[in-house]
């Protein structure tokens, strides 16, 4: 068994939200997303109990049953753009450069494809996040722009970099 598939990827519940609190806030993470540190417990549970139906959020297993990683994606729920959504993803420091991202992203894009219908995948990603950065790519993620200054991390502004996966099924194209 490769590394990518000792994990038990499977829907994130409510039970998680302790496991999903420690990966959001541990110091590897945390600066590479848009969560503020010191986010309490108790967001992360009420994040969990009201979570809307267009976001499909999935989680990572060790086989000891410790949650390695979150991810998902966010459909847009617009008429128009129904057909795109945005990616998330964390793992934790622990985790990290151990197939935990490769795991998630490979059960992500395969329900973006085969079960959501999406045709677009969007992105954001801090600029000098190299191994989110090469996960992405490896995925089909192609870069689309840079937004200057967008995100503050550690009191300086950061650049942050738009990255797009498309897939135009057969089915699309006629």
């Amino acid at each position: 068994m490769s590394q990518a598939q000792a994990y038990l990827i499977r829907s994130i519940e409510p039970s998680d939200a302790a496991a999903l609190h420690r990966i959001k806030t541990a110091p590897g993470v945390f600066p590479n997303t848009l969560q503020l540190p010191y986010q309490s417990l108790a967001v992360t549970e009420k994040q969990l109990q009201e979570k809307p139906a267009n976001i499909h959020s999935l989680v990572a297993c060790a086989a000891d049953g410790e949650v390695a990683g979150n991810g998902g994606l966010i459909v847009n729920d617009r008429p128009r753009i129904r057909h795109s959504a945005s990616l998330f993803l964390v793992v934790h420091d622990d985790w990290q450069g151990k197939g935990v991202g490769s795991a998630l992203m490979r059960v992500i894009t395969d329900m973006a494809d085969n079960w959501l219908g999406l045709i677009r995948i969007e992105l954001k990603v801090i600029h000098d996040n190299a191994r989110a950065i090469a996960l992405y790519e490896k995925f089909g993620f192609e870069y689309e722009g840079r937004m200057r200054q967008e995100q503050l991390r550690a009191g300086k502004l950061e650049d942050v970099l738009v990255m797009a996966r498309l897939n135009w099924p057969a089915r699309a194209a006629s």
